[in-house]
């Protein structure tokens, strides 16, 4: 059987919440979380499709055969009013793995395997390798595969894919002493 674990090589980033105390969500529960994208022409996507297979083999008893959610988002897909279900150009011809870890901050490292302490290093856009889990769940209502964040490693910049980061010397004007009273 194939392993549930892997990474993602050299893939981009996306909703990254990696640092500090992470997110909180609507019943008080913290996690740490991004999205990774993975061009769907990419020679990993067979290894993440056999992860997935491997959790839904060794999940199989937890979370049944017949109405699984699967981590394998399309990037293009549609929603019903026919606009992209995924807003943002660079979700298209990608396929989005939105990883998580409830328990604990991922490990966060450099291309030297050094750790990254400053949150601003890793954003969305920037490119990294990530390791994920994939598992099992049911909620009752709700089962599939989740991929489970363990660790990230930056491996080079890239666009930022969100606002903010402006040059206040690019806005903003030196304001004389005597124009504040």
């Amino acid at each position: 059987m194939a392993d549930t674990a892997i990474n993602l090589n050299n893939v981009r980033l996306s909703y990254v919440y990696i640092f500090g105390e992470g997110r909180t969500n609507d019943s008080g529960k913290r996690s740490w979380s991004l999205t990774a994208l993975v061009p769907k022409n990419s020679p990993q996507v067979p290894a993440i499709k056999a992860a997935i297979d491997a959790a839904k083999a060794k999940d199989a008893q937890k979370i049944g055969k017949t109405g699984i959610k699967s981590p394998l988002l399309d990037g293009d897909a549609k929603d019903e009013d026919g606009g992209y279900k995924y807003k943002g150009d660079e979700n298209r011809g990608c396929y989005l793995i939105r990883a998580s870890n409830y328990n604990r901050r991922p490990a966060v490292v450099d291309k030297s395997v050094q750790p990254i302490i400053d949150p601003d290093e890793v954003y969305s856009g920037c490119y990294a390798n990530v390791r994920v889990s994939f598992y099992g769940y049911n909620s009752g209502t709700n089962k599939g595969i989740s991929p489970g964040l363990e660790a990230v490693q930056k491996v080079k910049d890239g666009d930022r894919l969100s606002g903010g980061g402006a040059n206040p010397s690019d806005i903003f004007t030196a304001v004389e002493e005597d124009f504040l009273s």
